[in-house]
């Protein structure tokens, strides 16, 4: 539960310091950091290379996102 809670954390950090943040959090909830990369690669290639605003991206449907990874 741990995981998933630093996930969403991880998911929703807009900024470089919020980025960085989620990452010290997430690795004190004891989540790896081989796995936080890999969630984050992940992460910014279903959003694209630069983290953008949620009203900037075009719309996507569930069927087109990759599945993330196991973990």
């Amino acid at each position: 539960m741990a995981h998933e809670i630093a996930k969403l954390l991880l998911e929703h950090a807009g900024t470089f310091l919020e980025r960085s943040e989620a990452i010290k959090t997430a690795m004190s909830m004891g989540m790896p950091l081989d796995e936080i990369e890999r969630f984050l690669d992940w992460l910014d290639a279903t959003r694209g290379p630069v983290m953008q605003d949620q009203d900037e991206r075009p719309a996507e449907s569930e069927a087109d996102r990759p599945l993330p990874p196991k973990g």
